[in-house]
Protein backbone atom coordinates (compact mmCIF):
# COMPACT_ATOMS: atom_id res chain seq x y z
CA UNK A 1 0.00 0.00 0.00
CA UNK A 2 2.99 2.32 0.77
CA UNK A 3 4.39 2.32 -2.96
CA UNK A 4 1.10 2.04 -4.64
CA UNK A 5 -0.39 5.37 -2.34
CA UNK A 6 1.91 7.17 -0.39
CA UNK A 7 4.88 7.12 -2.22
CA UNK A 8 3.30 9.16 -5.33
CA UNK A 9 1.96 11.43 -2.72
CA UNK A 10 4.87 12.12 -0.75
CA UNK A 11 7.14 12.71 -4.08
CA UNK A 12 4.82 15.20 -5.68
CA UNK A 13 4.94 17.40 -2.06
CA UNK A 14 8.44 16.95 -1.75
CA UNK A 15 10.04 16.68 -4.22
CA UNK A 16 13.05 14.46 -2.97
CA UNK A 17 16.70 13.65 -3.57
CA UNK A 18 18.16 10.63 -2.63
CA UNK A 19 21.74 9.64 -2.18
CA UNK A 20 23.72 6.57 -1.14
CA UNK A 21 21.95 3.74 -2.36
CA UNK A 22 24.99 2.67 -2.85
CA UNK A 23 26.08 1.88 0.56
CA UNK A 24 23.03 -0.46 1.25
CA UNK A 25 24.71 -2.98 -1.24
CA UNK A 26 26.79 -4.26 1.41
CA UNK A 27 23.75 -5.18 3.64
CA UNK A 28 23.64 -9.15 3.76
CA UNK A 29 20.95 -9.71 6.57
CA UNK A 30 18.94 -7.18 8.62
CA UNK A 31 19.43 -3.86 9.65
CA UNK A 32 18.09 -1.21 12.34
CA UNK A 33 17.97 1.95 10.42
CA UNK A 34 18.45 5.35 12.52
CA UNK A 35 17.15 8.68 11.16
CA UNK A 36 17.02 11.81 12.62
CA UNK A 37 13.20 12.64 13.05
CA UNK A 38 11.79 16.27 12.42
CA UNK A 39 8.29 15.88 10.58
CA UNK A 40 5.73 13.49 9.97
CA UNK A 41 6.97 13.27 6.56
CA UNK A 42 9.83 11.63 7.43
CA UNK A 43 8.25 8.11 7.97
CA UNK A 44 6.44 7.90 4.36
CA UNK A 45 9.86 9.07 2.83
CA UNK A 46 12.20 6.83 4.13
CA UNK A 47 10.43 3.50 2.61
CA UNK A 48 9.67 5.45 -0.47
CA UNK A 49 13.62 6.09 -0.91
CA UNK A 50 14.85 2.73 -0.52
CA UNK A 51 14.96 -0.25 -3.16
CA UNK A 52 11.71 -1.96 -2.94
CA UNK A 53 13.11 -5.21 -1.70
CA UNK A 54 14.00 -3.19 1.42
CA UNK A 55 10.73 -1.47 1.78
CA UNK A 56 9.11 -4.29 1.59
CA UNK A 57 10.65 -6.08 4.50
CA UNK A 58 11.06 -2.69 6.38
CA UNK A 59 9.05 -2.17 9.93
CA UNK A 60 8.89 1.23 11.86
CA UNK A 61 9.01 1.81 15.26
CA UNK A 62 5.73 4.34 16.25
CA UNK A 63 5.02 5.77 19.20
CA UNK A 64 2.51 4.15 21.08
CA UNK A 65 1.08 7.14 23.38
CA UNK A 66 1.05 9.11 19.70
CA UNK A 67 0.14 6.22 17.30
CA UNK A 68 -1.53 3.52 19.10
CA UNK A 69 -4.05 5.18 21.73
CA UNK A 70 -6.82 3.90 20.07
CA UNK A 71 -7.83 1.41 17.90
CA UNK A 72 -8.86 3.10 14.34
CA UNK A 73 -5.57 4.57 14.46
CA UNK A 74 -2.93 2.25 15.56
CA UNK A 75 -5.12 -0.19 12.70
CA UNK A 76 -4.50 2.01 9.84
CA UNK A 77 -0.59 2.99 11.31
CA UNK A 78 0.16 -0.46 11.00
CA UNK A 79 -1.31 -1.18 8.10
CA UNK A 80 0.52 1.97 5.85
CA UNK A 81 3.70 1.68 7.44
CA UNK A 82 4.18 -1.82 8.82
CA UNK A 83 4.68 -0.17 12.25
CA UNK A 84 4.56 -1.19 15.48
CA UNK A 85 3.88 0.43 18.99
CA UNK A 86 7.41 1.80 21.05
CA UNK A 87 7.37 3.29 24.35
CA UNK A 88 8.91 6.44 24.99
CA UNK A 89 8.76 6.64 28.49
CA UNK A 90 9.36 3.63 31.18
CA UNK A 91 9.95 0.60 30.63
CA UNK A 92 11.02 0.17 26.64
CA UNK A 93 11.45 -3.99 27.03
CA UNK A 94 7.93 -4.37 25.20
CA UNK A 95 9.09 -2.74 22.29
CA UNK A 96 12.44 -4.08 22.10
CA UNK A 97 10.76 -7.74 22.15
CA UNK A 98 8.80 -7.10 19.09
CA UNK A 99 11.76 -5.20 16.76
CA UNK A 100 14.06 -8.46 18.13
CA UNK A 101 11.56 -10.90 16.98
CA UNK A 102 11.24 -8.84 13.89
CA UNK A 103 15.09 -9.06 13.37
CA UNK A 104 14.98 -12.36 14.31
CA UNK A 105 12.69 -13.11 11.59
CA UNK A 106 14.79 -11.17 8.58
CA UNK A 107 13.12 -7.99 8.74
CA UNK A 108 14.58 -4.86 9.08
CA UNK A 109 13.93 -1.98 12.04
CA UNK A 110 12.94 1.83 11.25
CA UNK A 111 13.68 3.80 14.42
CA UNK A 112 14.24 7.45 15.44
CA UNK A 113 16.35 7.37 18.49
CA UNK A 114 15.47 11.16 19.33
CA UNK A 115 12.24 9.60 20.48
CA UNK A 116 10.33 12.22 19.05
CA UNK A 117 9.92 15.20 16.36
CA UNK A 118 12.72 18.21 16.55
CA UNK A 119 11.20 21.52 17.58
CA UNK A 120 13.20 23.22 14.83
CA UNK A 121 14.79 20.79 12.92
CA UNK A 122 17.71 20.48 14.50
CA UNK A 123 19.07 17.05 15.86
CA UNK A 124 18.08 16.43 19.23
CA UNK A 125 20.19 13.78 21.91
CA UNK A 126 19.43 9.98 21.18
CA UNK A 127 18.40 7.96 23.32
CA UNK A 128 20.13 4.39 23.85
CA UNK A 129 17.56 2.29 22.84
CA UNK A 130 18.14 1.45 19.14
CA UNK A 131 22.09 0.77 19.97
CA UNK A 132 20.91 -1.90 22.39
CA UNK A 133 18.72 -3.37 20.37
CA UNK A 134 21.70 -3.67 17.41
CA UNK A 135 24.11 -5.16 20.04
CA UNK A 136 21.34 -7.64 21.33
CA UNK A 137 20.59 -8.39 17.86
CA UNK A 138 24.03 -8.76 16.59
CA UNK A 139 23.02 -6.34 13.38
CA UNK A 140 24.36 -2.93 12.09
CA UNK A 141 22.61 0.07 12.57
CA UNK A 142 22.28 2.01 9.03
CA UNK A 143 22.28 5.53 9.35
CA UNK A 144 19.52 7.85 7.68
CA UNK A 145 20.07 12.16 7.36
CA UNK A 146 17.05 13.51 6.22
CA UNK A 147 17.30 17.34 5.57
CA UNK A 148 13.84 19.85 4.66
CA UNK A 149 11.09 17.73 5.69
CA UNK A 150 10.52 19.95 8.77
CA UNK A 151 9.94 22.62 6.19
CA UNK A 152 7.64 20.75 4.15
CA UNK A 153 5.95 19.53 7.19
CA UNK A 154 6.73 21.20 10.34
CA UNK A 155 5.95 20.02 13.79
CA UNK A 156 2.22 20.68 15.08
CA UNK A 157 1.05 20.65 11.12
CA UNK A 158 -0.46 17.32 9.17
CA UNK A 159 -0.59 17.87 5.81
CA UNK A 160 2.43 20.09 3.74
CA UNK A 161 3.01 23.84 3.25
CA UNK A 162 4.34 25.36 0.55
CA UNK A 163 8.36 25.41 1.09
CA UNK A 164 11.30 26.44 -1.52
CA UNK A 165 13.28 23.90 1.01
CA UNK A 166 15.10 20.78 -0.99
CA UNK A 167 14.33 17.67 0.81
CA UNK A 168 17.17 15.23 0.59
CA UNK A 169 17.30 11.72 2.22
CA UNK A 170 20.97 10.37 2.51
CA UNK A 171 21.79 6.30 3.49
CA UNK A 172 24.86 5.73 4.51
CA UNK A 173 27.01 3.18 5.25
CA UNK A 174 26.16 0.36 7.71
CA UNK A 175 27.66 0.52 11.57
CA UNK A 176 28.71 -2.66 13.10
CA UNK A 177 28.62 -2.59 16.72
CA UNK A 178 32.56 -3.39 17.80
CA UNK A 179 33.71 -5.69 20.17
CA UNK A 180 33.17 -4.55 23.85
CA UNK A 181 31.16 -1.71 22.48
CA UNK A 182 28.57 -0.38 24.92
CA UNK A 183 25.64 0.88 24.02
CA UNK A 184 26.20 4.42 24.96
CA UNK A 185 29.34 4.39 22.28
CA UNK A 186 27.45 3.01 19.62
CA UNK A 187 24.63 5.20 19.96
CA UNK A 188 27.26 8.24 20.16
CA UNK A 189 28.54 7.07 16.93
CA UNK A 190 24.84 6.70 15.81
CA UNK A 191 24.40 10.39 16.47
CA UNK A 192 27.56 11.76 14.52
CA UNK A 193 27.10 9.95 11.70
CA UNK A 194 22.84 10.77 10.99
CA UNK A 195 24.29 14.56 11.88
CA UNK A 196 26.97 14.08 9.07
CA UNK A 197 24.71 12.82 6.44
CA UNK A 198 21.43 15.48 7.56
CA UNK A 199 23.96 18.54 7.09
CA UNK A 200 22.29 20.83 5.04
CA UNK A 201 26.17 21.91 3.23
CA UNK A 202 26.21 18.82 1.19
CA UNK A 203 23.67 20.34 -0.96
CA UNK A 204 25.78 23.57 -1.63
CA UNK A 205 28.43 21.28 -3.06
Amino acid sequence: MHQTVLKPYVWACARPRVEGRENLESLSGPAVFVANHASHLDTPLIPGALPRPLASRLAVGAAADYFFTSTMTGMSTALLFNAFPVQRSGTRRRGRSVALSLLDEGWNVLLYPEGTRSLDGSLGAFKSGAARLCLEAGVPALPVGLYGTHAVIPRGRRLPVRSRTRVCVRFGQPIAPEAGETSHGLRDRMRRRVNELAADWILAR
